[in-house]
């Protein structure tokens, strides 16, 4: 039975998957984002979610445990005085997984995992209607016409008549020539 499986193996033993977990988070805070495979991602996120929650609670006993866990110990004053504070307001959900395609060697899912409301350059434009071509619906007596065109120029690089409009028209034809008939 699968009972009890709430963590990714990884392929790793326990221990090495630990410590790769620990210099991953290290990492990340010292680069607040980092490229890895998905499932390391995926299972990065709720570590480092977890030492973001220490580190808030800022007592004594916090710092010991980040201490403790974190395998560089120059990342720890960005920590706790630019990330704890960052996050003060914020209930959880610190960082954020964004898929990168595949690995060309063994074609393995990549992914970023970074912090939120991070001062880096986004990777994505998070923006609504940020395309540079859009479909445009025109209703014409003949039926509905599709228009591909450049949202700024307005240029229609092509055009179609719907296909259903295009047989409900043909029907419309047959019968008036078989009323005539």
């Amino acid at each position: 039975m699968y009972h009890g499986q709430k963590l990714a193996k990884l392929g790793r033993d326990s221990q090495h998957r630990m410590l790769m977990f620990r210099t991953m988070v290290t990492q990340l805070i010292r680069h607040e984002r980092i490229k890895t495979t998905l499932a390391k991602a995926k299972a990065l996120r709720k570590e480092a979610d977890r030492i973001i929650t220490i580190a808030k609670r800022n007592t004594r006993l916090s710092h010991s445990l980040v201490y403790s866990y974190l395998t560089d110990r120059q990342v720890i004053p960005k920590l706790f005085k630019e990330l704890r504070l960052r996050y003060t307001d914020r209930p959880g959900g610190y960082t954020r997984v964004l898929k990168a395609g595949s690995r060309l060697s063994d074609r393995s899912k990549m992914a970023y995992i970074e912090f939120v409301e991070n001062d880096l350059v986004p990777l994505r434009d998070f923006k609504a209607n940020n395309s540079k071509f859009a479909v445009v619906r025109k209703p014409t007596p003949q039926g509905t016409v599709f228009n591909y065109e450049e949202k700024d120029s307005g240029r229609i690089l092509s055009s179609a008549l719907s296909l259903n409009n295009r047989f409900k028209r043909l029907e419309q034809l047959k019968k008036s020539a078989s009323a005539s008939n």
